[in-house]
């Protein structure tokens, strides 16, 4: 945890409870949604600087998904949306993690999983759109300007990261905006 401990990851944390109190108010899941986005930049500052997501971050995660399922209430909708969330991004990531030598790490799929059991099944799949297309972008650009080769390796969890606070914080907006162009 000690890759954890440095003015950026600090920074970033001073930005999730700002936004999440700015998004959410001052309610009972702000608390929960500021320590999300505390623990998704511990995540990507993790990955950034040592390259790994360590293992007690998901765990948190998760926990806190569940402290969410919980207090928003326990039905049926709402736990299969959660553990559907969990399940939807993280089993084909860790399929083609499987399949394709360097896929994926186990700590990008552990992150998403958890991830997604705090998010649902709407918001995961926004933050996954929206990580994956800014990754794609990110590894074009390194193509483009030949700073890497092409089997270089991208460090997912920051755009992950990305993904979900955008989608935890904005997500319920953009699903509206979406919808209305159906």
């Amino acid at each position: 945890m000690g890759a954890v401990n440095t003015p950026v990851f600090y920074i970033f944390s001073i930005v999730a409870v700002a936004s999440a109190i700015i998004v959410c108010g001052f309610e009972w899941v702000t608390i929960l949604v500021a320590l999300f986005l505390i623990l998704l930049a511990a995540c990507a500052a993790a990955d950034n600087n040592k390259g790994i997501v360590p293992d007690l971050l998901p765990i948190l995660i998760a926990i806190l998904g569940i402290v969410r399922i919980v207090i928003g209430g326990i039905t049926t909708q709402n736990i299969v949306s959660h553990v559907t969330g969990s399940i939807v991004i993280s089993v084909p990531m860790l399929v083609i993690a499987i399949l394709v030598k360097n896929g994926f790490g186990g700590g990008d799929i552990k992150m998403m999983a958890a991830s997604g059991l705090f998010l649902g099944l709407d918001k995961t799949i926004i933050a996954a759109v929206i990580a994956f297309c800014i990754a794609g972008i990110y590894g074009l650009l390194i193509l483009l300007t030949r700073k890497k080769g092409a089997k270089s390796k991208v460090k997912l969890a920051p755009y992950l990261a990305l993904g979900c606070a955008f989608s935890e914080l904005f997500g319920t907006v953009f699903m509206e905006v979406f919808r209305s162009f159906l």
